[in-house]
């Protein structure tokens, strides 16, 4: 019973662990969308300065040093948009640049929480074929067989009778 009890979950291990180069790979899309994005607006705004003979910077503080609460918010904004896109440029170019076991450590090290939500909200499971996805695998079968036989040993343990009270069984 035991071996069927931890059969299961090392199979339940290897088919969760393998989805995640697929989901890595559906967030890295995800967010080269986002960086696209920032990238047109941070375009934008360049332009805008420009056509008024100012930097980036300039714009930005001329934004920010406004009596307008409303102006200065806004330049806060665009500040916070500046900001996101530099952080979602790097993050892409560390998963890039990440070997299949570095990926995941790149992933969560720089996750962001409204991409990797989007990623989710569309996520559709896959059977991954390439090397790096029955990596995935064969960790997530050897972590679910050893998580349930460590629960199943450990939940068993005060029920074990010691190697003499066995002993004394037998020889009764």
């Amino acid at each position: 019973m035991k071996r069927l009890v931890c059969l299961t979950g090392a199979i339940l291990g290897a088919v969760t662990f393998s989805q995640v180069p697929e989901y890595s790979q559906q967030y890295a899309q995800r967010l080269g969308g986002a960086i696209d994005e920032l990238a047109a607006i941070a375009v934008r705004f360049d332009a805008d300065a420009a056509a008024s003979g100012l930097t980036r910077q300039e714009g930005l503080e001329r934004y920010e040093q406004s009596a307008d609460a409303f102006l200065a918010d806004r330049g806060q904004s665009m500040r916070l948009v500046f900001e996101r896109h530099q952080r979602l440029s790097a993050q892409l170019e560390a998963l890039r640049n990440a070997g299949p076991l570095e990926r995941v450590g790149s992933l969560t090290r720089y996750f962001d929480t409204d991409v990797g939500a989007a990623a989710l909200e569309n996520y559709a499971p896959a059977v991954p074929v390439t090397t790096e996805g029955f990596g995935h695998a064969v960790v997530g079968l050897i972590a679910g067989y050893g998580l349930i036989w460590g629960i199943w040993s450990a939940g068993a343990l005060p029920f074990r009778r010691s190697r003499r009270a066995r002993r004394a069984a037998r020889s009764m």
